[in-house]
């Protein structure tokens, strides 16, 4: 199933070219704040699951082209974000196979949207694609064999960051600032994606792809990015942790730019960049 919020926020279910309002089939989850229905929705999944597949085998749609999409999950409860994970490994003699940091669900957008770069003293706004992962369900201290049964489902981020404001990987600050995480178009649920460690990311800038890779190059895989995130805390329904991009290339984003994210099996999300200020960096990519 590809789901998708629109409108105000109306939980959705694409068909073909069509979008199907979940609302009559999912209750009182339709009746939650905007922030509040996907996140309950991903939580209550294996129980209305029924419902919401005999509702869209007997409802109408809207032509997906007559509807505004949003983020698929508008605010995630909380946005953990794997640093790195292809290319080299962390030394040794580190205590963790992964760093994360925290990403405020405040920088969510959807398909469509734009993003600006705020007025802050950075020496660039660098951009990755990646593959956001979607909690279904309570989760801590997972193991490699059950983490992916905690997955509800998959879509794609766009992680932006202002860099030269810390760490070279982006501080929390950086990361943070408003309309600096894209998400969407959809989120598959995790069985009609199925194994999520073959699938070919690209990001492409002005019709210029600048990364592509697939997922089976992860250091860890999926759920060993799951496990290590449950290894430091739990994780609730609608939680998104992603899952890193390789290094290299930078690619950074400057005024003007169109943008989009492509993954097999979850589709290509597409925004545009604004900078009110008229930076010039030093390269589109370095």
């Amino acid at each position: 199933m590809r789901l998708v919020s629109y409108g105000d926020f109306t939980v959705g279910a694409l068909r073909g070219d069509e979008v199907v309002d979940l609302s009559p089939a999912i209750g009182n989850t339709a009746k939650l704040s905007w922030d509040e229905r996907l996140p309950a929705l991903a939580g209550a999944f294996a129980g209305s699951r029924a419902a919401i597949e005999g509702h869209l085998n007997s409802t109408k749609g809207a032509p997906l082209s007559s509807v505004r999409l949003r983020s698929p999950n508008p605010r995630p409860p909380k946005l953990l974000s794997a640093i790195g994970n292809y290319g080299d490994p962390l030394p040794p003699d580190s205590p963790l196979e992964v760093d994360f940091t925290f990403k405020s669900p405040e920088s969510v957008v959807g398909p469509g949207d734009s993003v600006i770069l705020s007025n802050v003293p950075a020496s660039g706004f660098e951009a990755e694609a990646t593959l956001a992962v979607v909690i279904g369900r309570d989760a801590k201290n997972l193991g490699d064999a059950d983490a992916l049964s905690y997955v509800f489902g998959y879509t794609a981020m766009l992680d932006v960051f202002a860099a030269g404001l810390g760490r070279p990987v982006g501080t929390f600050f950086g990361k943070s600032l408003d309309t600096l995480g894209p998400m969407g178009p959809c989120i598959v649920t995790a069985d009609e994606l199925g194994d999520p460690q073959n699938l070919r990311i690209r990001l492409i800038v002005n019709g210029e792809t600048k990364q592509d890779f697939n997922t089976k190059q992860m250091i860890l895989p999926v759920a060993g990015v799951l496990r290590a995130a449950t290894g430091i805390m739990t994780l609730h329904p609608g939680d998104v942790v992603t899952v890193g991009s390789p290094p290299e290339p930078k690619v950074l984003l400057k005024d003007g730019d169109q943008v989009s994210v492509e993954i097999d099996g979850i589709g290509r999300l597409d925004v545009s960049v604004s900078d009110p200020q008229r930076r010039s960096w030093p390269a589109a990519a370095r």
